[in-house]
């Protein structure tokens, strides 16, 4: 009986084993994955009205050129100061994909809406060289995409968006002292918590710098510089 049982179980062992090397056959293997390379500058910086050409990229799978493959989607507008992105995409035979990409800043310099630098602080909180955007809503109305300079969505709450909106979308214009006129203000988060009436300080024209305080959030807009 003892015999028996050994060879039962000796038996049991061989289908198993039989069983786990058939079912592994076929299942192992490799796939390479798309690998871009972009040429020029990221970011890459234009000026207002220049025209936008692309830098350039390349794409190799498993070392072989993959260039042809490269679907390539972008939003860039030469003529309106702002920040745009360029995504690079390429997808291998066997379904898998991969992206990279390369954002275009669209510079204004001397003008009122163009990309800036953000330093921003309230109390022992302190973020600096957030990048932000001011473009035209009409004549001498502006926009600015976060009136807190990144406070929020950069420095406090990374990574929240976009289920919470933490971008101060204002539209304003400017009076003569470059003090802000406030014109219409977005739905974001924490807009009932601050006073929009309650802003010191603007633009000057002389340096093109913003510096004021935001119901106690100091801001200081510093144009881009490549």
């Amino acid at each position: 009986m003892k015999k028996n049982l050994i060879l039962l179980l000796s038996a049991a062992l061989l289908v198993m084993a039989t069983g786990c090397e058939k079912t592994s056959k076929g299942v192992t293997k490799i796939t390479y994955y798309p690998v871009i390379t972009l040429q020029g500058d990221n970011p890459y910086v234009v000026q207002l009205g220049g025209g936008f050409t692309e830098p350039g990229y390349s794409a190799t799978l498993d070392g072989v050129d993959y260039t042809p493959n490269v679907k390539v989607s972008s939003n860039v507008n030469a003529d309106v100061p702002g920040i745009y992105s360029i995504t690079y995409s390429a997808t291998n035979p066997d379904g898998y994909s991969w992206s990279t990409t390369r954002n275009v800043y669209v510079l204004n310099p001397g003008g009122v809406a163009n990309v800036y630098l953000a330093n921003c602080s309230m109390g022992s909180r302190q973020y600096k060289n957030i990048p932000t955007v001011i473009k035209p809503i009409s004549d001498g109305v502006y926009e600015i995409d976060d009136m807190c300079g990144g406070f929020y969505y950069a420095g406090r709450y990374p990574g929240y968006e976009p289920t919470y909106d933490f971008h101060a979308d204002t539209q304003f214009s400017l009076a003569e002292d470059g003090s802000f006129i406030i014109k219409k203000i977005g739905s974001w988060y924490f807009v009932g918590s601050f006073d929009y009436d309650n802003i010191t300080g603007g633009y000057d024209a002389e340096t093109g710098i913003f510096d004021y305080d935001f119901d106690g959030l100091r801001v200081t807009l510093t144009p881009f510089e490549p």
